[in-house]
Parts: C-alpha cells; sequence; structure tokens
C-alpha cells in the first residue's frame, strides 16, 4: 500500500494519526476537537425566574444568553412569545453582539500545525489561549501534520515525509550534541526546535465567547482560508452543534478543492 491510500484510509477510518514506519515519521490527516469546558447558567433571582416565559431548559449558556439580552428591556414575561432560539436569532439579525460575549467555549485542539497556530492566536478580543511549549516538551517523537493538498499524491507525500523524517532526525541530533554543552533540558530544546517545520503538531486549548467563535468560524471557515485551518473550522462546528444550538445558521459544504467551507445562512 502506498503513502498516499494508507494517509487516506486513515482519514476515512476516523483517526487522526497513523505512524508511517516505512518513512520513520508519524503523521497527521485530521484534527482532534475536544469541548472540554462551556460556560453554565446558574440562576437568576426567584421572583424573575418565574415571571420569565422561555421554552429553554437546564443550564445551557443559551438560556444566559437570553438572560442578559432580557435584562436590557426587562422583557421577562416575553412579549412577543419569542423561542429562546428566535430570540438569540433576533439578536444576532440586529447586531447586539455584546449579548453573545457572555457565554465561552473551550475546546482542545489537537493533529493541529505550528502554522495554522500562528493564524489562530491572531484572534484576540474575546479568545484566550494555552499552548504546548516546545522549549519544555521533548519533541523527538513529534507527529507532522499533512498538508490536505498533498493527500492523494504520492509522489509529492514522499518529499514531504522525507523533509519532515530529515528534520526529525536533526532535531534529535542537535539535542544529542548539545547534551555535552549544556544540561538545561529547555535550552537544549529551545534550540533544536529551531530546525522543526511549520507542519510540526502541537496541542492548544482555546477558550473564546459565542460571538468570537461565530466571527472565526465565518472568517477561517471561508473558502479564501489556508485549508488546513477551513478543515478544523468544519470540525469545530460540527463538535459545538452536538452540545450548543447557537450555530444553527451555520452549514458545512463541500469546498472545491476537497476541503470543507464553513458559511452562515440567514434565518427566516
Amino acid at each position: 500500500m502506498g503513502l498516499a491510500a494508507a494517509l487516506t484510509g486513515a482519514a476515512e477510518r476516523g483517526q487522526y494519526r497513523i505512524a508511517v514506519p516505512e518513512v520513520g515519521i508519524t503523521a497527521i490527516v485530521a484534527p482532534n476537537v475536544t469541548l472540554v469546558g462551556a460556560t453554565r447558567f446558574l440562576g437568576l433571582s426567584a421572583e424573575i425566574m418565574e415571571a420569565w416565559k422561555t421554552d429553554a431548559s437546564g443550564d445551557g449558556a443559551e438560556l444566559l444568553l437570553e438572560a442578559a439580552g432580557r435584562s436590557c428591556y426587562q422583557s421577562w414575561h416575553n412579549p412577543a412569545g419569542r423561542t429562546n432560539h428566535e430570540y438569540i436569532a433576533s439578536i444576532i439579525r440586529q447586531g447586539h453582539g455584546s449579548v453573545l460575549e457572555h457565554a465561552d467555549y473551550s475546546l482542545y485542539l489537537r493533529g493541529v500545525s505550528r502554522a495554522l497556530t500562528h493564524e489562530l492566536v491572531r484572534h484576540r478580543a474575546g479568545c484566550s489561549y494555552s499552548q504546548l511549549s516546545q522549549r519544555y516538551v521533548d519533541s523527538s517523537d513529534i507527529a507532522f501534520v499533512v498538508p490536505p493538498a498533498l493527500m492523494g499524491d504520492d509522489s509529492l507525500l514522499e518529499v514531504w515525509a522525507e523533509a519532515c523524517r530529515a528534520s526529525l532526525a536533526a532535531y534529535v541530533r542537535l539535542v544529542e550534541g548539545l547534551d555535552e554543552r549544556i544540561a538545561d533540558r529547555k535550552r537544549k530544546r529551545e534550540c533544536a526546535r529551531a530546525v522543526l517545520p511549520n507542519c510540526a503538531e502541537t496541542h492548544i486549548v482555546m477558550t473564546a465567547n459565542v460571538r468570537a467563535w461565530r466571527h472565526i468560524l465565518a472568517l477561517r471557515g471561508s473558502e479564501h482560508a489556508d485549508a488546513e485551518i477551513r478543515r478544523l473550522m468544519a470540525v469545530i462546528l460540527g463538535v459545538l452543534s452536538d452540545t450548543v444550538p447557537l450555530f444553527r445558521d451555520y452549514v458545512t459544504e463541500a469546498g472545491s478543492d476537497g476541503v470543507p467551507v464553513v458559511r452562515v445562512v440567514a434565518e427566516e
């Protein structure tokens, strides 16, 4: 089986990483996203809860967002008779984005490249990050993210894989060579990491509020965005949508290059 078939097969089976012993590296074929934290609604005073007419239940962030919006106008009796979803959709249509900033969702992202996170961390408003440190974590068994455009092309994948293997071998040699000169492991790794490529895998925990997530999904899920980060946005939308009923106006579609795109559709 060729390298292209092995990687494609792993992606189709839902694996996010696969060992490639014939090349001597571990390859990443898809991002891995886990929802690790979400804002909870803890309630309001008894008289407000009694007056509040909403169809939402539980302690999800959608209740918090409706409460934040209704507090502006004290419209607890819901004179328009809107459902929770209709109320939040109305807030979005009217551009009251500040209401959406009260709810945060935290994701643990694995199987993403350093190149991707260089773009991701540019989003600052409403976002927080905690990323793997290459100075402290040994990279001698690091994995490499396959650029989506190379999937299915044996000859180009072999060029890419050989470059990754060579960089990994150089990293190990540099760390070993510095053993005689530097005792501090952190100092050795910060030097050796210089030869690792942009496609080296990293892990990052990202927290963002609903307003920020909506902006990032639309911007980075666009057909004009980098292919790897666009693929990540499709996975993030799927993870959030499984738990959070706040992204119903976002859809994932097939891109012209085979990588999904995320876009917003207007709701009635």
